[in-house]
């Protein structure tokens, strides 16, 4: 399992709107922005010559094409900031370690985001294998015991 693994929970309609916000946030400083900038530009420009006049979503475009011409002409092999990987999947131990820590959280009530870490699912393994199966049968049996006794008064 990879080490840096994060898994993030958004809680309620304040941490929607709080994701929401943030991709709209994002697009307009990465995306509108400098198009906005290339239309300018481009506009600029037209009024010398007999190039036509752009708009806001034709800059976008212009835009797109600037960028993704600089990553094919950069494309030699190097190791660029940005790398377009598909995630290994987790196994099924894995997943339900996992499902297990966020039923633990949901059970608390806790209104903080969770965050898992590859350590925090090292530190579940260790407490899980702490505890032998043996214990978790003797635990078991206790309990059904203790119901049957229960039922019984």
């Amino acid at each position: 399992m990879k080490r840096n693994t994060k898994i993030i929970q958004i809680n309620g309609f304040r941490g929607l709107l709080l994701a929401i916000f943030t991709v709209i946030c994002l697009a307009a400083g990465f995306i509108a922005f400098p198009g906005y900038v290339a239309k300018s530009i481009w506009n600029y420009f037209s009024g010398f010559g007999y190039m036509p006049v752009i708009n806001l979503f034709q800059g976008v475009m212009l835009w797109a094409i600037v960028v993704i011409s600089y990553f094919i002409i950069n494309d030699k092999k190097k190791k660029t900031f940005i790398a377009l990987k598909s995630p290994k999947e987790l196994n099924e131990e894995e997943l339900r370690q996992v499902m297990n820590v966020i039923k633990m959280q949901t059970q608390k009530h806790s209104q903080r985001p969770m965050i898992i870490n590859a350590s925090d699912l090292e530190k579940i393994k260790l407490k899980e294998m702490s505890h032998s199966s043996d214990y978790v049968k003797n635990v078991d049996e206790k309990k059904i015991q203790e119901e049957k006794e229960k039922e019984k008064v």
